[in-house]
């Protein structure tokens, strides 16, 4: 009985096992050799043995920039690097916040602004380096997943003029997608253009008259240049994303599209009648509101993959006829910074349907723009040379040279009835007196070389 009793009472007895249940994974990692052997055979070195939350507390001390190159040194540290980035937010709110312009912030410097542009290119290698392996419709849907983040409808953003938000986020999309294909960067403009309100804006707009809805135009024209193609690092580059943005549209639509792009704002709004107007004073001015217009004609120009010589000069005599008929010496500013190519086209398209009077009005604005900026009227003779080969009866040459003459006198006898001292238009006068009189001296000895010249 003793033996029995002390048989029941030993725990031992009821035991299955005589050791105690542990893992089999746990009781591996004890065994020196078997720890050295996953460590020296695993991808990972060390970090094999550690577990998954202090793999990621460990990366937290690493740089974007370290995580960037540790993405390419093999398949097994990129996955977890990867796993870090889509658990572990890179773009902390905090940095978010600054890059918007509430009414109570100030505008960052100039030097802060570079460096968030670099957070934000370091992050977009990041992301190329760690999806290079994902379908294109997933890496998609995580820029679009940032994109959403940054747009400044979703923050407290008064300043849309002085807000980062949308230039990092074109550092960091173009940062991404450099080096893809055509075809890729279209499904990347058509996925963004479809996760915004970008697309049912611009209908909006294009529906309705210019001015219409001007913050809307003003929202467009910053979204797509602040992430389409401000950061474009070649022509060719931004030839293909204005071909994304205007090809879908109709010519007077395409005209409109980079009127809005291009043309001169203040204060948030797109001043759409301004060349209907006004003048520039001076070359600078002229500069500032015809330069990046005419640059825009050149890329597409040169860019003859999508883009033809009839294409442009219709897309620009749509241009200077929107919303409503340009200044002639609008025009004239315009075509000079276009070059010889574009406005030798533009004007012999005029020559061949007949347009006389457009012609006569865009030579002497031409004339006086070259006396207001100091240059040689030997141009306007070239492009005169021009006009007169395009056209093929005498008549029509005769009409244009009387055509021409006739407009000199009507715009110095408007100018002489209609202009008033206080308007600031005192020395229109004299620079269209004095550019009748030097194109006139031009004439003359063209006329009489032979006799002038022996």
């Amino acid at each position: 009985m003793k033996r029995l009793r002390s048989s029941v009472m030993d725990i031992k007895a009821f035991l299955q096992c005589k050791k105690l249940r542990r893992s089999h994974r746990l009781e591996a990692k004890e065994i020196p050799d078997i720890k050295t052997e996953a460590m020296s055979s695993g991808s990972l070195g060390h970090f094999v043995v550690l577990p998954l939350e202090l793999k990621f507390l460990i990366l937290r001390y690493l740089t974007v920039e370290d995580l960037s190159i540790l993405t390419i040194t093999s398949k097994a540290m990129r996955n977890l690097i990867e796993g870090y980035r889509v658990l572990m937010p890179l773009i902390p709110n905090v940095l978010l916040q600054k890059l918007h312009v509430s009414k109570s912030a100030q505008v960052s410097p100039q030097e802060q602004q570079k460096s968030y542009l670099e957070i934000f290119h370091r992050l977009g290698l990041l992301t190329k380096r760690s999806t290079c392996l994902y379908a294109t419709r997933d890496r998609l849907k995580f820029v679009n997943g940032i994109l959403t983040k940054m747009m400044c409808n979703n923050a407290d953003c008064d300043n849309l003029s002085q807000c980062l938000s949308l230039t990092c986020f074109g550092k960091f999309l173009h940062t991404v997608i450099a080096g893809w294909d055509d075809s890729e960067c279209q499904r990347t403009y058509d996925a963004i253009i479809h996760h915004t309100c970008l697309l049912k804006n611009v209908k909006l707009v294009m529906s309705s008259k210019p001015g219409t809805h001007a913050q809307i135009e003003y929202e467009v024209r910053m979204f797509l240049r602040r992430v389409i193609l401000d950061h474009c690092q070649s022509v060719v580059d931004r030839a293909f994303w204005l071909g994304r943005i205007l090809k879908p549209w109709p010519m007077v639509h395409q005209a409109r599209i980079l009127f809005m792009l291009y043309g001169p704002e203040y204060n948030g709004e797109i001043q759409w009648f301004e060349f209907c107007e006004n003048t520039p004073a001076n070359p600078e001015q002229s500069a500032k509101h015809f330069g990046e217009l005419a640059n825009a004609i050149q890329i597409l120009h040169g860019y003859r993959q999508e883009w033809s010589e009839d294409d442009i000069i219709s897309v620009l005599d749509e241009l200077t006829s929107s919303p409503d008929e340009w200044l002639a010496e609008n025009v004239a500013h315009m075509l000079i910074l276009c070059g010889d190519v574009i406005t030798s086209k533009m004007l012999m398209s005029k020559a061949i349907n007949g347009r006389t009077i457009e012609l006569s009005s865009i030579t002497t604005s031409f004339c006086v723009v070259c006396v207001k900026n100091s240059f040689s009227l030997s141009y306007v003779l070239g492009m005169i040379q021009n006009i007169i080969g395009a056209m093929d009866k005498p008549k029509d040459r005769l009409q244009y040279f009387n055509s021409l003459m006739d407009m000199f006198r009507e715009l110095i006898l408007d100018i002489h009835e209609f202009s008033d001292q206080e308007d600031g238009h005192e020395n229109d006068m004299y620079f269209m007196v004095t550019a009748l009189s030097e194109f006139t001296k031009k004439l003359v000895i063209l006329a009489f070389k032979n006799m002038l010249t022996t």
